[in-house]
């Protein structure tokens, strides 16, 4: 019997589920790997974009981006978030008057 994804010979059914269960860790593996890629290129498209339009010295754009990004991090799995966001963005505020 052989591996249906590599060709790899097994001797078993054992042994082929664990060659397949390889595979898929490989496959999982590799897409959360990608994704990031994807991530990162959207965040750069995103930030060249933010200092282009604002005029903003790529620092302190990417500095900003690093708040928010600690902000919306901080609120995952939260239920109600607009409390947060709003005191957050008041605060924000406050600091640069």
């Amino acid at each position: 019997m052989n591996c249906p994804i590599c060709g790899r010979p097994v001797a078993d059914e054992a042994e082929l589920v664990a060659c397949l269960a390889r595979h898929q860790r490989e496959e999982v593996k590799k897409q959360a790997k990608d994704m990031q890629r994807i991530y990162i290129m959207l965040m750069a498209s995103q930030l060249t974009v933010a200092c282009l339009t604002t005029h903003s010295s790529p620092q302190d754009v990417v500095t900003t981006f690093g708040e928010v990004y600690g902000l919306l991090e901080s609120l995952a799995g939260k239920e109600d978030v607009t409390a947060e966001i709003e005191d957050w963005l008041k605060k924000r505020f406050q600091d640069e008057s």
